[in-house]
């Protein structure tokens, strides 16, 4: 299960960078990027690209399923999927 206790190491085994809490991944191919930030607690989504977000309770760490969803986005992402198509 995906905790935020395990969060970082996840990140970390997906290629994200770190900066003061805030991990990053940028995919060229689309030119946008993800971005996890542990000192506000919040998951940034490509909404500018077009990706469209339902319930902005997703974006946030209280739920472990948001993890879940980040983790199923971030796949689709690396397959090439576009934010707009998700």
């Amino acid at each position: 299960m995906i905790t935020k206790d395990n969060l970082k190491s996840l990140l970390t085994h997906l290629q994200f960078n770190e900066n003061s809490h805030v991990f990053t991944k940028h995919f060229a191919q689309n030119d946008f990027e993800l971005k996890v930030d542990f000192n506000q607690q919040l998951i940034t989504y490509p909404e500018s690209q077009g990706l469209k977000i339902n319930e902005r309770q997703t974006c946030s760490f209280p739920q472990n399923e948001n993890f879940v969803v980040f983790e199923c986005v971030h796949r689709l992402f690396e397959k090439g999927y576009k934010p707009e198509h998700i």
